[in-house]
């Protein structure tokens, strides 16, 4: 047995779940051997676009992402989704070989670790043929326990060595001891208690953190002996969408109507939640509000800002189980009106008009609303439309992926093919910019090449959205930011897909009921004003 096949036997045995894979010199063989030992593969055509599919899949699946690079450049194209993994604390794992370890002058050869290391992901070479199946079970204990993204070099040249070593060795899971729930002091629990019990517009806000620890029914039982009003941070998005008393997102995001309810609030408590800048609009959400933080890691400052007044260090479940049995049950501002109000704050603005004729972008949101059931998935990108595609509200949080966490645009088409990887039964809807959708454009070979049941919508405005508003508000020429509007529906074509261009709303009920009962991927080319700015950048830019 060649040392690759003993390592992919390994990995065999970690049952990671899809690989998504771009081959070369330093993975192929691996690579070959998983294949021939059964394991799931999707073969991207950009290694920043395998890595960002395992990264979706990782947030979709609660489990490890899984993706294999070559070496060199191979590596070098993942610094831009590497970051957005470890910021958003989603466990990779990344076999990325490395150039021959006796071939200093080999063309790809690159010092890889500190690439790497500088996207604050982890590196570990493995170069000792004895010991690097162990060391790969390490790896992806690591991973594991850390949430991060751990790239494994192996020289290609190591991995054609005969192996006669042991295959059965621990298996990660074996490798660390999983964290016990982290329960509450009874002191910070009294003082948060004393907090909710005095006040009259409390908000309950859950993140990520909630999510993971199952905390739905202790946020919602808590809420309710309280009087409080329900929230989410985007990342969790839909955790309380069919709730009432909900004001769904927080941060500059929500509507206005919510945003008006959120400035009333007179306390806060954060559940598992990041308190992020974003999440309370920098300030602006809640402004005379205080903040109980419910988290393992709770923090008082938060990018630069006071973002908590009491820190309660702890399991988001178990945390809000121990608040709620310590305070008084009461109604505070859960009335009738209150819960109307909160109906409507989750309903998008009727807005169609623009000034050049053009589709208003949150008009077509709205029609979207109205045709994508639940039993899809969404996929929320970055830049200028991701603030109209945010404001979906019908689908669970199980149902919406938005991975925000390095700001990066281009990430949608990944993202979607990772998704569509981990719940192949489930329509996945991916809702993108134009500018973002060039980025990858090269992916929906990959849709179609595996038939992935993947509609992408893109809000062709002709331009790089937010930058246009900017630009324009600034004063500033518009050179660099106005491109016009390529024939999205003509490239979707060419790569084997049914593609349509819709200048209308009047045909969005045909043509979405098309891509549900027909086979494989879609995308649909809608043409938006550019002369819209999203409320978030009219603040920002009052010009």
């Amino acid at each position: 047995m060649k040392l690759y096949q003993a390592l992919a036997h390994a990995l065999r045995r970690e049952e990671l779940g899809t690989c998504f894979a771009l081959l070369g010199d330093a993975n192929m063989h691996l690579a070959g051997a998983l294949s021939d030992l059964g394991q799931p593969f999707i073969y991207a055509r950009h290694e920043h676009g395998a890595v960002a599919a395992a990264t979706s899949y990782a947030r979709t699946t609660g489990t490890v992402g899984f993706a294999t690079v070559t070496c060199g450049p191979g590596v070098t194209q993942l610094a831009t989704i590497l970051p957005i993994a470890v910021r958003a604390k989603l466990p990779l794992v990344i076999l990325a070989g490395e150039a021959p370890i006796l071939k200093d002058w080999y063309n790809q050869k690159i010092d890889q670790a500190p690439i790497v290391e500088a996207c604050g992901a982890t590196y570990i070479a493995l170069h000792q043929p004895d010991t690097m199946l162990a060391q790969l079970h390490e790896a992806i204990a690591t991973a594991k326990r850390d949430k991060t993204a751990v790239v494994v070099g192996i020289p290609f040249d190591l991995q054609k060595q005969d192996y006669n070593g042991a295959l059965d060795l621990p298996l990660s899971d074996a490798l660390y001891d999983a964290p016990q729930p982290l329960s509450p002091r009874a002191d910070d629990i009294a003082m948060a208690a004393d907090w909710l019990n005095t006040a009259n517009r409390p908000i309950i806000l859950a993140g990520l953190g909630a999510v993971s620890a199952n905390a739905y029914d202790a946020c919602l039982a808590l809420a309710e002996k309280s009087g409080a009003l329900l929230a989410t941070t985007l990342p969790a998005k839909g955790y309380f969408h069919h709730c009432d008393f909900s004001l769904g997102m927080a941060g500059g995001f929500a509507t206005e109507k919510a945003k008006q309810i959120f400035k009333q609030a007179d306390l806060v408590i954060a559940v598992g939640a990041r308190l992020a800048h974003h999440a309370f609009d920098g300030g602006k959400l809640t402004p005379d509000a205080r903040v109980i933080h419910i988290d393992i890691d709770p923090q008082t400052y938060v990018q630069g800002r006071k973002a908590s007044d009491l820190l309660v260090p702890s399991d988001a479940k178990l945390g809000a189980q121990a608040l709620n049995d310590a305070i008084m049950q009461k109604t505070a501002w859960r009335t009738d009106d209150v819960k109307q109000q909160t109906k409507e704050a989750l309903i998008a603005p009727d807005e169609s008009k623009t000034p050049d004729g053009l589709l208003h972008p949150m008009a077509v949101i709205k029609a979207l609303s109205d045709i994508i059931p639940a039993s899809c998935h969404i996929i929320n990108t970055s830049g200028h439309s991701a603030y109209y595609a945010a404001h979906i509200n019908q689908h669970p949080q199980s149902h919406f992926t938005v991975i925000r966490d390095f700001g990066a645009i281009g990430n949608g088409t990944s993202f979607a093919m990772g998704v569509a990887a981990a719940h192949p039964d489930r329509p996945v809807i991916l809702i993108d910019g134009d500018g973002s959708a060039l980025m990858h454009i090269q992916e929906l070979e990959t849709f179609h090449r595996h038939n992935l049941k993947i509609l992408t919508i893109v809000m062709n405005d002709g331009a790089y959205g937010s930058e246009v508003h900017k630009l324009r508000a600034d004063g500033i020429t518009l050179d660099g930011s106005v491109f016009g509007r390529p024939d999205f529906a003509g490239i979707a074509r060419g790569f084997g897909m049914a593609g349509k261009t819709l200048t209308t709303l009047d045909n969005l009920p045909q043509a979405f009921a098309d891509f549900c009962n027909g086979q494989g991927p879609q995308m649909w080319d809608i043409h938006i004003s550019d002369a819209i700015a999203s409320p978030q950048i009219l603040a920002a830019h009052k010009a």
